[in-house]
């Protein structure tokens, strides 16, 4: 009997202790959910760049409870978007331009007004990507980092917004 309690004691602690590293997505204060993230991976918030129209994808990094861009991809520089000297080394890749080693931190969160379908907001982490333009264009979406319970991972994992508008693929996204 001492053991199953034992026992039970255990599963309820590890079920609801915040023990494992996550994002929390949130829109307008309301929590849409949790992405697992394992330590020391990096999760990339992605858009197409609302004057020349070209994707960008932002690589983070959780470092102690703070967000870190640890690199940029980016098919030309646009506006307010670029390599800055002293800030990490950049490099071609194919069509890209890669700017890597940043190492720019940028607070405990992160709040990103979600613009419309065309620019195609979309957090990926732990290959689970949350299409965010779709459903929460004008919205303001927090990323934070987070330590989640079992049962947040395992209920509340799906942050996938919710509505009836059909997703809108940027002409570039075309299947050749």
């Amino acid at each position: 009997m001492a053991a199953a309690l034992l026992v039970g004691a255990v599963a309820t602690a590890v079920a609801t202790l915040p023990l494992w590293p996550a994002l929390r997505l949130s829109v307008d204060e309301d929590r849409l959910g949790h992405l697992p993230l394992a330590e020391g991976e990096l999760f990339t918030i992605s858009y197409v760049h609302s004057i020349d129209h070209l994707p960008i994808e932002e690589y983070i990094e959780v470092r102690d409870g703070n967000l870190v861009v640890d690199s940029t991809r980016l098919r030309q520089f646009g506006a307010g978007m670029g390599h800055r000297p002293g800030e990490g080394t950049g490099r071609a890749d194919g069509e890209w331009w890669v700017i890597e080693d940043m190492d720019r931190d940028i607070g405990t969160e992160v709040a990103i007004r979600v613009g419309a379908p065309s620019v195609d907001h979309r957090v990926t982490a732990s290959d689970t990507e949350v299409r965010l333009s779709p459903c929460l264009a004008s919205r303001r979406v927090v990323v934070e980092p987070v330590r989640a319970t079992t049962l947040q991972l395992l209920f509340d994992s799906d942050p996938q917004p919710e509505c009836d508008t059909p997703i809108t693929r940027h002409p570039s996204e075309t299947p050749q």
